[in-house]
């Protein structure tokens, strides 16, 4: 460093950057965002000591917050910056970069090889990815999801995949006479979800298994379904002839099932590298890292109609980008 000037001014945005996506995610944990919201600003000695915090560590926090414009930081007071806002919506996903899928990344140069990429390479904290994906479900999805099941019959819903279990937790406090079933493979995210279903006194009426979607022939809870649901795990059925299959088979396993509402992140190719949106290639990496495959678009609406499906209704997000909500009707219905 020289007169103020950065000798390697890539290096240092791309680092200084680093630090503060974990400081984003940090701040969701000692509910920063939350203390912001609820007040114009925080006396720093103050907000450390209530907390039992250590002050140096806070302030350290704070300035890579400051580096983003989330905070500023005049002295002993924080208050919040120009991107308070847009960091508070999105924490979920700093959350399931740096917590959820932190081991995974810190391993990209060893699983790139063939010879690391043997039993349990894919590591990752389920709990963690439950809770970010709940506050990413809140923050962006959870009204086009009320929208899209408006005006739908059913008494009985099922979610493949229901990671902290908070979409039917809703779907139960709204009706009364829902019952709900869920279904995980994550113990961690299992756990999560079972709580959350006890702390709104709803144990009668969700049950969370932990288990493979992919193998509901097991689970008689399963078999009076009419509304099944499955948010950004759909890829994870794939190959395509391996989704085919599957999604031919939930018709005549589940035989009441009248609707499927599939939401899942899709691959476009013809996305800029220069001009990715938020969380696109943090959620392609990872899954390439993990050796899994994400559809495009075309290649799932081409499974819908091999299978069965009828898709009548699609709803897209703008965040996260390449995320659509397809409503399907069984075809030997219509």
């Amino acid at each position: 460093m020289s007169d103020g000037v950065t000798e390697f001014e890539k290096s240092a945005q791309l680092f200084n950057s680093s630090i503060a996506g974990w400081a984003v995610s940090a701040a969701w944990d000692i509910d920063l965002f939350q203390a912001l919201t609820e007040a114009d600003g925080i006396d720093i000695p103050w907000f450390a000591k209530k907390e039992e915090m250590h002050e140096p560590s806070l302030r350290a926090l704070l300035r890579a917050l400051s580096y983003a414009e989330v905070v500023t930081v005049d002295a002993d007071r924080v208050s919040r910056g120009r991107t308070f806002e847009e960091f508070a919506r999105s924490k979920g996903l700093f959350q399931w970069l740096t917590k959820g899928y932190a081991s995974l990344f810190r391993r990209m140069g060893e699983v790139t090889y063939d010879r690391h990429r043997t039993g349990d390479f894919i590591r990752r904290d389920s709990s963690a990815v439950s809770i970010a994906c709940r506050d990413v479900n809140d923050v962006f999805m959870d009204a086009a999801f009320t929208e899209v099941l408006a005006g739908l019959d059913f008494s009985v819903a099922a979610d493949l995949g229901c990671g902290s279990g908070e979409r039917l937790i809703q779907l139960a406090r709204r009706d009364p006479s829902l019952k709900c079933v869920g279904i995980d493979i994550a113990a961690g995210a299992v756990e999560v979800g079972t709580e959350a279903v006890a702390a709104n006194g709803l144990q009668d009426r969700v049950t969370l298994i932990q288990g493979d979607a992919r193998q509901l022939e097991g689970h008689p809870e399963f078999e009076d379904v009419e509304l099944m649901t499955s948010f950004l795990m759909g890829h994870d059925f794939w190959p395509r002839e391996s989704c085919v299959e599957l999604f031919r088979g939930f018709r005549t396993q589940l035989p009441e099932l009248k609707y499927f509402l599939l939401c899942d992140t899709h691959r476009n190719p013809d996305d800029e590298t220069a001009d990715l949106p938020l969380f696109t290639m943090g959620f392609e990496t990872a899954h390439a890292l993990m050796g899994q495959y994400i559809p495009t678009r075309e290649e799932w609406e081409s499974v819908f109609e091999e299978s069965g499906w009828t898709c009548v209704k699609r709803h897209p997000y703008t965040t996260p980008a390449n995320t659509v909500i397809f409503l399907l009707e069984r075809a030997d219905r219509a």
